[in-house]
């Protein structure tokens, strides 16, 4: 089993590292900044051994590997480095109506004419399943969006 955290409260941020546009972007995940994410991700640990432990699994679990007996803070250590992405990238132009919005109903950025996002971006929030499925019935509904526009 591994724990995950699906709906991290930590926001990261992207910088530019100077003034041309040729300069590089510098990524900041602020991974962990939330207390809350650390919190949900030790109660994922204790979960993940609670069921790994039942008298269920027990014909299918040997020991536990990872991460051992540890105390409080030492499990906070231990999440602090094991802690990896899923790299299902979302919601970085997310649609909706509000001033963080960036696509329509109609999937099309604001002001920007002939320009339409579908993929996981526009998710306001992430899916707490695979994304694949998701973006598939975006695309769906953008090649209807763009067939009725066109009539085509």
């Amino acid at each position: 089993m591994l724990a995950g955290l699906v709906r991290p409260c930590s926001r990261g941020h992207l910088r530019v590292a100077g003034p041309n546009p040729t300069d590089s972007i510098e990524i900041v995940t602020n991974t962990l900044a939330s207390s809350a994410d650390m919190k949900a991700l030790i109660r994922a640990i204790e979960l993940c051994r609670e069921i790994g432990n039942s008298s269920v699994m027990s014909r299918f679990a040997k020991r536990e590997v990872m991460p051992g007996n540890l105390t409080a803070g030492e499990l906070e250590s231990f999440v602090r480095n094991a802690v990896s992405a899923f790299w299902h990238q979302a919601c970085t132009a997310k649609m909706g109506r509000d001033e963080m919005s960036v696509v329509d109903g109609q999937l099309r950025v604001y002001g920007i004419d002939c320009l339409r996002l579908a993929d996981a971006s526009i998710m306001p929030r992430i899916t707490t399943g695979n994304t694949m499925a998701t973006c598939v019935v975006i695309g769906e509904q953008a090649a209807d969006l763009i067939r009725q526009t066109h009539a085509i």
